[in-house]
């Protein structure tokens, strides 16, 4: 089919086309005037998705979500915010809410559930798309009706999350005061044990007692060195007595000169009177007993420098055993100390998870006792002037193009149903048969013919 056949079946149709044409705007009129008004009453919430806890001061995470403004339009067309609206209004006692429930279910069911699922058919709820706003709107038939639901369904949202955030909370609330109870008693058991370690060993302050045996065990550490320097240089020193300190005193060395000089005497003595002269047996009795005092004198001095040494060695023994007692204090002190810190440990990670759980315990209950909502009434619902709903203008507008469409169906339609030759084309088509030339009339002729039955019709006149 092309245009010029198109053209030609909708001046052949024309009839049948304007006839549907004007049909359909005719009944979208009557209908759109005699249809039943509806009013839409709305209001607006503003979400703060940058809210912060109001009391732990910290940003919520769960408003940084993605989807968390389609959550808040879920909740918002919940059953749990219809029944809110139920009954907060108390349509469960009205007696048309009662006889609609008894008409439309037989009396069989929930009254509050059917009433909330029949308040959610009209209600309407869209969020912004560059912001955090939502709209919610009601449409009924009474303007008034429709914006008291539209302010019960903003409130009872509100309260729903308030009532949502208030449960978790009263649940995690109970669950923290279960354990409160565990985790005193694991805190009373671990102070108990550290106390009772205290006491058995009779620790009063672990780090003073540890850092003062740790002091006297570098003293006696000192003087055992001091006294292992002194028992080498005493031992060193007493050799009998060609000890150097026994030869090298003055009395001794005095005592050896006076026997070297009375040998001398003693020689030239022999030399002169003989070993029977009572002179040269007087220089021999003064020698010896010059060499008895030397002697003596040898040996007291050696076994002065003996004892010494002995002294200093078992002075150095003494201080080996000190030390190795001390050392075995300072071990058993770090072991106690340890164990001590372990225990401390203990109590200490028992006193935090306990102040933890009392921290969580005390805001849990404060969340449980909250009010508070990251939502704001922007805009009130307030009682429509104009119905929303049959919108006349519209419908006339719809029905215009609605109806030039279904014309032109009509139309075609018609044609299809008794086909017509309507040009060359057709007869080609149709007949196949070949179009040897199309015969116009002239314009000229057309004006000519015209003009002739306009005065043929005078002349009669």
């Amino acid at each position: 089919m092309n245009f010029e056949l198109f053209v030609q079946i909708l001046k052949a149709r024309r009839k049948i086309g304007i006839g549907v044409f004007g049909g359909v705007v005719v009944l979208t009129l009557l209908v759109s005037v005699l249809l039943p008004k509806q009013y839409t009453a709305e209001t607006s919430l503003a979400i703060d998705v940058k809210a912060t806890d109001p009391l732990t001061g910290q940003p919520l995470a769960a408003y940084m979500m993605n989807g968390y403004l389609q959550t808040q339009v879920d909740i918002m067309t919940s059953q749990a915010t219809a029944l809110n609206v139920v009954d907060s209004l108390g349509l469960t006692k009205l007696p048309e809410a009662q006889q609609q429930f008894a008409k439309q279910t037989g009396g069989k069911g929930d009254i509050r559930n059917w009433l909330a699922k029949t308040l959610l058919r009209s209600l309407e709820v869209k969020p912004a798309r560059e912001s955090s706003v939502i709209t919610m709107s009601y449409t009924s038939g009474d303007p008034k009706f429709a914006a008291t639901l539209a302010h019960s369904f903003a409130q009872s949202y509100i309260r729903t999350l308030v009532d949502m955030r208030a449960n978790s909370a009263q649940q995690n609330n109970s669950f923290f005061q279960l354990q409160l109870k565990t985790l005193q008693g694991n805190l009373e058991t671990a102070q108990k044990n550290l106390a009772d370690f205290q006491q058995k060993e009779g620790i009063i302050a672990t780090d003073e007692r540890l850092d003062v045996e740790t002091q006297r065990l570098n003293e006696i550490s000192s003087q055992l060195v001091t006294a292992q320097s002194a028992t080498i240089d005493a031992q060193s020193r007493a050799k009998g007595v060609d000890a150097p300190d026994v030869l090298s005193n003055p009395l001794i060395q005095q005592l050896k000169s006076q026997v070297a000089s009375q040998e001398v005497k003693l020689r030239e003595l022999g030399q002169k009177v003989g070993p029977n002269h009572p002179h040269y047996q007087q220089a021999r009795v003064e020698l010896d007993s010059i060499r008895d005092q030397l002697g003596q004198l040898q040996r007291q001095y050696a076994g002065g420098l003996n004892s010494i040494a002995g002294n200093s060695a078992g002075r150095q023994a003494a201080l080996q055993a000190a030390l190795k007692a001390q050392k075995e204090k300072v071990l058993e002190l770090k072991t106690q100390r340890s164990r001590v810190d372990v225990l401390q440990r203990e109590v200490e990670n028992a006193q935090r998870a306990y102040d933890q759980a009392l921290q969580r315990f005390s805001q849990t209950m404060l969340e449980s006792r909250s009010d508070q909502a990251n939502v704001a009434i922007l805009e009130d619902a307030v009682e429509p002037t104009d119905p929303s709903k049959p919108r006349v203008a519209l419908n006339f507008i719809v029905s215009l193009f609605v109806g030039g469409l279904l014309g032109v169906i009509s139309a075609l339609v018609a044609e299809l149903l008794n086909r017509k030759v309507r040009t060359a084309d057709d007869i080609e088509t149709l007949l196949e048969l070949p179009v040897l030339a199309v015969l116009r009339p002239p314009r000229s002729l057309k004006r000519n013919w015209s003009t002739l039955l306009r005065f043929g019709k005078r002349k009669l006149v």
